[in-house]
């Protein structure tokens, strides 16, 4: 009898071991398998949540107490001077403005230094072979508690150039420097912080330029006295003229009658701000003012109807999701008998009855004329259930008639939102419905995941 080679007797065992692990893998594999089809349906939970999640949230907004989403208000002019914005607490209408100027920085200026010929050396023979001086310069930093709050920043100059040109350099580093560490101190903010720098007035001339960081009378600069300041004449109490330092803009002893305040005629009264963005003007109206002397225009408040449909267009839209969802994810196929993977979900077959319900029904307590339900916001109902907006000027009618009304359709206790609200948050908030779910699919998931590594080891 001929002798079966060894590596062919090898071949045949490792075969059948192969052969016997695949039958032992066969329950493995169904976990694996019954694993992924955890995973999967978990992933439908999730997505399902998402949903319900992004209604719940515009359900809140409908339902705030704080604001009327259909009171919203737009501004509106065709000038260039100015734009304008409104907000809800804005009132309906037009006004009448002319801006005269704008809110400016105030800025300094040295006197003029020679950088060429015999006086290029002035300021070292001021200085002094080892001179140091320490001056100060006084900036805006307003607070709550103290709007008209002021802040020295002290700055100590000991130049080492030699002429006009490097020394100046030096003490307008010396001023970043000392803006920067208050800054970091936190003294003053760093739209706070005054800016100096060396102008090249021309090829053998240059002077210092300082630049407030705030705008307005308010943000004017201020400068403790020094010897050195005086030589600069940067605070020279009135414009600049020829080779002099001094002011760009006539500071002024007050807001009203400062070149640094913006100035503007609104409905016929003449205001001073010490920016150009003007919020305290007119409630709920917030003017930017762009150009000065420009010709009066007007400028106008309406309800903002792009706003409105948007915000009832985003509530229409989560709505049907998660009708849709429901749908999708419940429905049984007639004819092939496939089931959607939350069939026979008697809980969220549940809930897409009672959201269609609340969608359908009139709150009470509106006065006659005053719309009462969807429907009397042009807003329909479809056969399967799904909200259109049907008639956009019912809509705007209502809102322009009285927003308080429309908002009550939504808000009001037996309100619309306000049903499907408190209805939506026992699925979505902690611990609720969903999270509950979802916990129990992990469960199962971590359960499934221990049997498979079980597997494994045997």
């Amino acid at each position: 009898m001929a002798k079966v080679p060894a590596y062919r007797a090898n071949d045949a065992y490792e075969t059948l071991i192969a052969n016997m692990m695949i039958v032992e893998r066969q329950p493995q594999l169904k976990v694996r398998e019954a694993k992924s089809e955890q995973e999967r349906m978990r992933g439908v939970l999730s997505d399902f949540d998402s949903t319900l999640s992004a209604l719940h949230t515009e359900l809140k907004n409908l339902t705030g107490s704080l604001t009327n989403p259909f009171q919203s208000r737009t501004g509106f002019t065709a000038s260039t001077a100015f734009t304008v914005a409104a907000s809800d607490a804005a009132s309906l209408g037009s006004h009448a403005i002319q801006v005269e100027r704008l809110a400016a920085a105030d800025t300094r200026v040295s006197r003029r230094y020679d950088t060429a010929g015999p006086g290029a050396e002035s300021l070292r023979a001021f200085f002094g072979p080892d001179g140091e001086h320490t001056f100060t310069i006084e900036v805006a930093h307003p607070t709550d508690a103290d709007p008209a709050r002021r802040e020295a920043v002290s700055i100590t100059v000991k130049p080492t150039g030699t002429d006009n040109k490097a020394i100046l350099t030096e003490i307008a580093d010396a001023v970043s420097g000392a803006m920067a560490q208050a800054v970091s101190d936190g003294r003053i903010n760093q739209r706070e912080a005054a800016q100096l720098s060396v102008v090249s007035e021309s090829s053998g001339a240059a002077r210092l330029s300082l630049r407030s960081g705030q705008t307005g009378y308010a943000g004017r600069l201020g400068f403790g006295a020094s010897a050195l300041v005086d030589e600069l004449e940067l605070a020279a109490d009135a414009p600049a003229v020829g080779a002099g330092g001094g002011q760009i803009l006539a500071v002024g002893g007050s807001e009203t009658d400062s070149a640094l305040t913006s100035k503007f005629t609104l409905d016929g009264l003449t205001l001073y701000r010490n920016t150009n963005t003007v919020s305290d003007a007119l409630k709920g109206v917030t003017l930017t003012l762009k150009k000065g002397g420009e010709p009066a225009s007007e400028f106008s408040v309406d309800t903002n109807t792009d706003a409105i449909k948007a915000k009832v267009g985003a509530f229409i839209q989560k709505y049907n999701a998660v009708l849709t969802h429901i749908e999708n994810k419940t429905a049984i196929d007639s004819k092939t008998g496939k089931r959607g993977d939350l069939a026979g979900d008697s809980t969220l077959t549940s809930l897409r009855f009672d959201l269609r319900n609340y969608a359908m029904q009139s709150i009470g307590g509106q006065a006659a004329g005053m719309p009462a339900s969807l429907r009397d916001l042009g807003i329909t109902t479809e056969r399967n259930g799904a909200l259109t907006l049907s008639d956009e000027a019912k809509l705007l009618g209502a809102v322009q008639k009285n927003p308080d009304a429309v908002k009550n359709v939504f808000a009001a206790p037996d309100g619309v939102a306000t049903r499907m609200f408190g209805m939506l948050d026992g699925f979505v908030k902690t611990g609720g419905v969903m999270d509950q779910r979802l916990a129990i699919a992990d469960d199962r998931i971590k359960h499934l995941g221990k049997r498979v590594t079980d597997w494994d080891d045997k």
